[in-house]
């Protein structure tokens, strides 16, 4: 080590202990405060008592005020010892004051022995009884009108600290000071060179770690984080410095979501389990992606859905020409079209109640309207249900995109785009066979269809609507217990908006027929995402209890076949896998999947698998 890396860190240690010393003296000087008010709340006491004894008479009252003036000073100094500066009024609920309450009774039960043993003065028993009594009157009636005052101060403005002070951060001091949102107080960012400076009249007092040391001392309502491209890891690092304590916190969305934009308040919105567990950093090239979608008509089936509303939501801010929103469920396009229609008028909205199979309807569709992009999301997605509707998983999910992926030749879609699945590969349940055959068939469209043909895998994503995080929430609610399948369990998980902007920046890169398979990171154990939502919910004590897996369900999923190749993409976050050869064709394999759909329906269930294995196996390998 240098003598200048030396010097830099003594310097910055002797910084540290200079500015430890001020903060411990400021809370020293606060409850030095503090301990005077009620020293002299006691003398009230005492005064007070004397009257109620001896009314006016001043010769009696000098004749015990030393008596008084012990138990004042016992009662102080009682107090000292009970720790009653160091409970946080501001917060303080009925045990602290029965704590202030002990302090004041042992003060008063010391008093009466002293006397007792030494008869140095007289203490009346009234006068000392008054006075205990009304000393705890008073320091109480003190502190809960103090707290009064505060939630009056607190209603007119909310006392806020901001992690990061960057760009981001000095944005939303600025906002939060025209729009009266409430004052910020403090600064946290781990930058050296920030540390105890002050920027636009804030200081940064400490850093992420030290959060939870100023959320008391400096009376916070709001911890905000001002780091739009926050990572999980830094979210839950703050997350755990504010568990337990009086104070809401909150962040913005993805960077993804706010596009080219500065973020504003209404941006703003409390810490989720999409947050801690599934948010990882994206950006995508905002170009590629106007320079597809921009003036385009989008078709978005399954929009009522957790993914396809997503899509619809960021496909509307690439100002499309219109947006066709498909879905089967009345209620959820309806909440969809609503939210959308109230955010903007700059593009026509039209919401179409259908079923992805009904074939002449979805001619009709793509024959009125024209769409140019298609993001196919629509789909059957529960393991436990399709186990045992292998017909309608085979319907919706492989004989509805095999119909959208036609009309799409017919009416010369310029980009398809396609939702798949990591259960899709080495499927073990009917729901990740029919994606992976639907996989299969567009990777084997003729050329002669013009249509770029994209197919996006990815894992889990958290908070989907019906997924595993919906029922934690409920047993969480009532109090528990979790019931988990298996703890070796393990899942990919990324939050729906990073997965989306994935998915529509892997629109950009189809030329072809491909497959896109997104990084979800590293496999998290379902039981760790189950408590952890506990914790953010506030109940970290659930008890768990193991089920044992499902039929079709894996311990761990997988996002590449063994004989899959993943190459770069432009985008750090988007792999690319090609496949030069199937020994099918795609005629070949809407037969068989007709085939074994009859196959089903007349009682021949395991005929009907056999044939639907044979398209996945007969598959060559890439070469």
């Amino acid at each position: 080590m240098t003598n200048k890396t030396q010097k830099k860190e003594n310097s910055q240690r002797t910084s540290t202990l200079e500015y430890s010393k001020i903060k411990l003296l400021l809370k020293s000087s606060r409850n030095l405060w503090l301990f005077f008010i009620d020293t002299a709340l006691l003398f009230l006491s005492g005064a007070i008592a004397l009257f109620v004894r001896f009314g006016f008479d001043f010769t009696e009252m000098q004749k015990y005020a030393p008596g008084v003036l012990m138990l004042i000073v016992f009662t102080s100094l009682s107090n000292l010892f009970n720790g009653t500066y160091k409970i946080v009024w501001r917060y303080a609920q009925p045990v602290e004051f029965l704590k202030l309450l002990r302090g004041l009774f042992i003060g008063y039960a010391l008093t009466v022995i002293f006397i007792h043993f030494t008869r140095i003065t007289v203490l009346p028993r009234s006068v000392g009884m008054l006075t205990f009594l009304g000393g705890y009157f008073l320091l109480f009636s003190a502190r809960t009108t103090y707290q009064f005052l505060l939630g009056i101060r607190k209603s007119s403005g909310k006392r806020i600290g901001i992690v990061g002070a960057g760009d981001a951060g000095v944005i939303l001091l600025n906002e939060i000071k025209r729009t009266n949102y409430g004052r910020v107080v403090a600064f946290f960012d781990d930058d050296p060179a920030k540390l105890h400076r002050t920027i636009a009249n804030v200081k940064v007092v400490g850093t992420i770690d030290e959060i939870d040391k100023f959320i008391d001392e400096l009376e916070l309502d709001e911890i905000l984080i001002a780091i739009p491209s926050a990572s999980k890891e830094l979210i839950e690092r703050v997350s755990d410095k504010v568990s337990g304590k009086h104070v809401t916190l909150k962040t913005f969305p993805p960077i993804s979501q706010l596009l080219d934009r500065e973020p504003t308040i209404a941006d703003l919105r409390e810490i989720s389990i999409q947050d801690i567990i599934g948010r990882e950093p994206v950006t995508v090239d905002l170009n590629s992606i106007s320079g597809y979608i921009s003036g385009r008509t989008v078709l978005v089936t399954g929009a009522g859905g957790s993914i396809g509303s997503e899509i619809a939501r960021q496909v509307a801010n690439f100002s499309p020409k219109r947006l066709i929103l498909l879905g089967r469920g009345e209620n959820s396009i309806y909440e969809i079209y609503n939210e959308l229609k109230e955010k903007t008028t700059a593009f026509e909205l039209i919401p179409v109640i259908a079923d992805v199979t009904d074939e002449k309807f979805m001619d009709q569709v793509f024959s009125s309207y024209n769409p140019q992009i298609v993001f196919h999301a629509a789909a059957h997605k529960h393991v436990f249900f399709m186990q045992t509707n292998l017909y309608e998983a085979l319907r919706v999910n492989t004989l509805g995109t095999i119909n959208l992926v036609k009309l799409s030749c017919k009416y010369d879609v310029e980009r398809f785009v396609f939702i798949s699945t990591d259960k899709a590969v080495n499927p073990t349940s009917y729901m990740g066979l029919s994606k992976r055959i639907a996989e299969l068939y567009l990777l084997t469209i003729p050329e002669t269809c013009s249509t770029r043909i994209a197919i996006v895998r990815f894992g889990n994503v958290i908070g989907s609507r019906g997924s595993v995080l919906w029922k934690f929430k409920k047993q969480i609610e009532k109090g528990g217990p979790l019931t988990i399948t298996d703890p070796r369990m393990k899942r990919y998980w990324m939050s729906i908006p990073e997965a989306v902007s994935l998915v529509i920046q892997a629109g950009a890169f189809s030329s072809k027929r491909e497959l896109y398979v997104l990084d979800m990171g590293e496999q998290i154990p379902v039981e760790k995402v189950a408590k952890t939502l506990a914790k953010l919910m506030g109940k970290p004590d659930v008890p768990v209890i193991y089920t044992g897996a499902v039929p079709g369900e894996k311990l761990e999923e997988e996002l590449f076949y063994d004989f899959e190749k993943p190459e770069p993409t432009d985008h750090p976050k988007i792999s690319r896998v090609r496949y030069t050869q199937i020994a099918l064709n795609s005629d070949e394999i809407e037969s068989m999947v007709k085939k074994s759909m009859e196959l089903y329906i007349s009682g021949k269930e395991k005929e009907a698998l056999d044939l639907l294995q044979k398209i996945v196996n007969v598959v060559s390998r890439d070469e």
